[in-house]
This record gives structure tokens, sequence and C-alpha cells, in this order.
């Protein structure tokens, strides 16, 4: 197909909805470089759409536009294509689990929880997290694998690489995934993540025999994926549910992050001994390090 420039003068409400519109179709944002384009978004297949500030929006692209022009319009029904994104939390953390999970998002997903506003957790605050983890947890087409801090850290000695851990993680939540699908006789064809690794092979190589049938979609800042971002906010409701756990295990406020831990976890050798770290932290870390390195 050559060229095609589409472009449409669109009203206030379907200006305010177009990003959510082209994140459910697999769009993600890129930098704007003029003072008179509001929006810029970009796909997988190089096309471009870009809203200006007078809420003119134009599609440039090898493509047909007709059915999201339509979705803009709202001269037909909201529709996705279905596929399954994943995403991980506490990969940063000192204290407390890796939690990597897959989310399969339809039309019928967009429906129900679209309302919520989901996007890239990071951006969120715990309370507003909690918040929409309530509403999505019991979405039966998520799938989760937490690796507790003991099992990290036994991991990692054995593999001495995260990105290899956090490789067969995704491979993990994506099998699950695509296995129950297929079990339920749902069809799905695409799975993105948001890349973690300069080597793009890193997932590949550790995908399971289903997950190398079907089209593979990796970018950085993948949370502007629907899926990949609903898999965000599952995966950091898990991982503040697993640091409640932690604190009531040991009567103890373990600080999420790893900027401001080192006298935190000074404390809790005090308390309960350095063999007992490796329960709730990631010893690899260089923080822990420091903290045997002072005297206590």
């Amino acid at each position: 197909m050559s060229q095609n420039t589409v472009s449409l003068q669109l009203t206030k409400d379907q200006a305010d909805r177009l990003k959510d519109i082209l994140v459910g179709s697999g769009w993600f944002e890129d930098s704007i470089n003029n003072e008179y384009i509001s929006l810029r978004m970009k796909n997988q297949k190089g096309s471009v759409c870009n809203l200006y500030t007078s809420m003119k929006v134009v599609f440039q692209g090898n493509e047909d536009f007709n059915i999201l022009v339509n979705n803009i319009k709202g001269d037909e029904e909201l529709t996705i294509e279905s596929h399954l994104g994943v995403d991980e939390v506490g990969k940063g953390d000192y204290f407390g689990p890796l939690i990597v999970v897959s989310c399969f998002v339809n039309t019928d997903f967009l429906r129900e929880f679209s309302i919520l506003g989901i996007g890239d957790s990071k951006k969120f605050s715990d309370n507003s997290i909690r918040k929409m983890y309530e509403k999505l947890k019991s979405y039966k087409y998520c799938y989760h694998s937490v690796l507790d801090p003991s099992e990290y850290n036994r991991q990692y000695k054995e593999l001495k690489n995260v990105a290899i851990m956090l490789a067969k993680q995704h491979s993990k939540v994506i099998e699950m995934g695509l296995n129950d699908l297929k079990n339920k006789n749902i069809e799905c064809k695409k799975v993105v993540i948001d890349q973690f690794s300069s080597k793009e092979s890193r997932v590949i190589d550790e995908l399971g025999p289903l997950a190398k049938e079907i089209e593979f979609v990796q970018f950085h800042k993948g949370e502007s994926d629907l899926a990949v971002a609903a898999a965000s906010i599952i995966a950091r409701g898990i991982f503040l549910e697993e640091m409640e756990k932690l604190n009531k295990r040991y009567y103890f406020n373990f600080p999420k992050g790893a900027s401001n831990v080192i006298s935190s976890a000074q404390e809790f050798v005090k308390k309960y001994g350095s063999k007992e770290l490796e329960s709730v932290a990631k010893i690899s870390f260089k923080t822990t390090k420091k903290v045997m390195q002072t005297s206590f």
C-alpha cells in the first residue's frame, strides 16, 4: 500500500479520547518537538499520528486508517486488537519480591475497564494503584508469577544475570496465559512486552512453544500499550499486597525503592540477623555490601 494521509477535525470530546483509542489499538506515545502539536503517537507499522493544538488530527502511514477514524468519530463501537501484554514490578526495589504479570485484553476488556484510566503504574500513587487493582484483580485473563526474595536470591546465585531471570519469568507468564486462552478457545495472535534488555532476543530465547507461534512485539515504554499497562497495574497491586505481608510478618516497615533503604536494612539486620536479610531483600544489590560494612 502506498503512503496514506488522513486528516480529521475533532471535537473536544473526540480529542480527549484520542489517546485511549490509539493505545487500545497498539499505538504508543512519541516525543514532540513542535509547539503546535499536543500529542504525537506511533505504531509498530511505522505509522504516525499528530494531534495539533487546533484539534486537527493527521494520520500518515502505509495502512488503512478507516477503522481508527470511525472509532474516533464514534461511527462504530470502539474495538481493539486482542492481545497479551506483560510487565514486571519490583525489579528495582531492594526489599520485596519480583512480580511479573501477563494480561489479555480485547474489546470486552476495553468496554469494562477503560473508565479506570489504566496507564503506566509508575505514574500512579499507591492509593490509586490499590483502587484500580481492586477492580482488576478479579479479571480472569491475567496471569502472574511471584519471586519472593528467597527464590529471587536463589535464582540469581544460579544465573548471575537479572535480565535472564526476567526473561524466564516473562516466558512463564506468557505461556501460562496462552495455554489458558487456548484451552478456553480464545484466540490470541500477539504478545507485547515492555523491552527491558538491550538484547532483543533475551525473551525470545526463553519463549515456550505456544509463544513461538504468534507475533511477538517488544519496545521501550511498553506501558503505552493497554495490555502492558494493565499488567503493570496488576503487578504493582500484587507487589503492594506482598509488601504488606512482609510488614506484618516481621512487624517492620519495609521501604519501597532502592535509594533510601540502608538505614532500614541495618535496623532489620540488628533485629533479625544478616542471614534473615535474604528472606526480605534482593541481596545481589550493591546496597547489601554497604549494609554489611557497617559496624553494628
